[in-house]
Formats: C-alpha cells, structure tokens, sequence
C-alpha cells in the first residue's frame, strides 16, 4: 500500500537493484547482451557457401546473417538450415546462399528488453536459439544467442 502511495513502480525499483533478476528484467536490453561489431557472423548474399561456412566456424554461433551491399539484413542461415540443405542430398558448397537461408526471419532490435527477446524466442511452438537483431534501417548489428541472455542471469 505504502509502494502504491509513493507512486514506487517497477523500474524504480530496477534502478536501486541493477542486479538483481528482476532489475535486469526491466534494464537489460539486447543490444548489452548481443554479439556485435567483430563478433556478429554476417556474410554478404553474394558470399559463397564456403566462405559462409568459414564465418559460421569462426564465429561458434550456430548461424551467420546474411546482408546485403548496405548491410541490411537479408536472411539468416542456421546449422538447422545446413542440415536440411544435406538431408535433400543437394551439395551446399554449389548452392547460392539465397537457396539455403530463410528469406524472412524473425529478428528484434537492439533497443528491446532482453528478457522480452528471450520470451519471444522461448513462446513458439519450435522455440528458437538464436536472433539477428537489425536496426531501424534494417541493417544488421548484432546476433542474439539465448546462451548469452543465460549468461547474463535471466
């Protein structure tokens, strides 16, 4: 009762507990939790398979963003998609990345809650591991790895 007089709400209380689980709840954003800069995995659409393997080996993401010459995000290609790609019996190394990423990702933006991030990749009936995350324009800036919200303590 007394909170509710003082007018003391949630993100009041996230600003006297950083640390704590629920002040991260509603003070952790994606872009303080995502891959980014050199350690975002991003390959342009005219990349080859093998290169797009290199990056995806490099980076121990499980998946690269696919951008265009502006960096706009174009796709993501997963080690789901790769494996689908391999149980078709077709052979990666000739394929054009356009035929082996997913065209329409689901993707969040840097300003978004962490914890918000990590329901939307836990509430789907296939939840999901990982999201590129694009900013206003559309453009890549980060990937985001449910590891790393994990790691994070939420």
């Amino acid at each position: 009762a007394l909170m509710k007089r003082r007018g003391f709400q949630k993100h009041h209380f996230a600003l006297l507990h950083p640390g704590g689980q629920l002040g991260k709840r509603l003070t952790l954003t994606v872009k303080d939790v995502m891959r980014s800069g050199e350690r975002n995995p991003v390959v342009r659409v005219t990349d080859s398979a093998s290169r797009m393997l290199s990056e995806m080996t490099r980076q121990q993401a499980g998946a690269v963003s696919v951008i265009d010459a502006k960096g706009r995000l174009k796709g993501l290609i997963t080690d789901f998609d790769l494996r689908r790609v391999l149980a078709g019996g077709r052979d990666l190394r000739s394929m054009p990345l356009t035929e082996i990423m997913n065209r329409k990702p689901t993707s969040v933006r840097p300003e978004m809650l962490a914890a918000e991030a990590a329901a939307l990749m836990a509430e789907r009936p296939r939840p999901l591991s990982l999201l590129p995350v694009a900013d206003a324009r559309g453009r890549s800036v980060g990937l985001l790895h449910m590891h790393d919200i994990r790691a994070r303590g939420l």
